[in-house]
């Protein structure tokens, strides 16, 4: 199966920097906060969140969409790159190919 890597991080305080698929962005949120929806064309679907906190840093963090469906079993990492942005976490997820991210109103859920 082809996939691709979908990446997360937040940058300055209202930032959030989507990339690798289909949807990814760079989205200004002045409240620090941002919700996606991760879906692949099997049906698999996550839900992320970026925040940021009140002590400078950004927190990146998966969650299973709702309550019927498993957190899909994709490889994933987590690091900070004092080198890149010392900050934020940067999440890799290994998704299937043809997956997308969306942005979603904390309301939707």
């Amino acid at each position: 199966m082809a996939t691709q890597t979908l990446t997360i991080y937040g940058a300055s305080d209202d930032l959030i920097e989507v990339g690798g698929i289909e949807g990814a962005d760079e989205f200004s949120k002045p409240d620090g906060a941002w919700i996606g929806v991760i879906e692949a064309p099997d049906g698999d679907t996550a839900l992320v969140f970026v925040d940021y906190r009140p002590n400078g840093t950004w927190t990146v963090a998966l969650a299973q969409y709702e309550e019927d469906y498993k957190l899909p079993a994709w490889p994933q990492s987590f690091e900070v790159d004092e080198a890149f942005c010392r900050y934020s976490v940067k999440a890799a997820i290994i998704v299937p190919e043809g997956t997308t991210i969306r942005e979603i109103e904390k309301s939707a859920l």
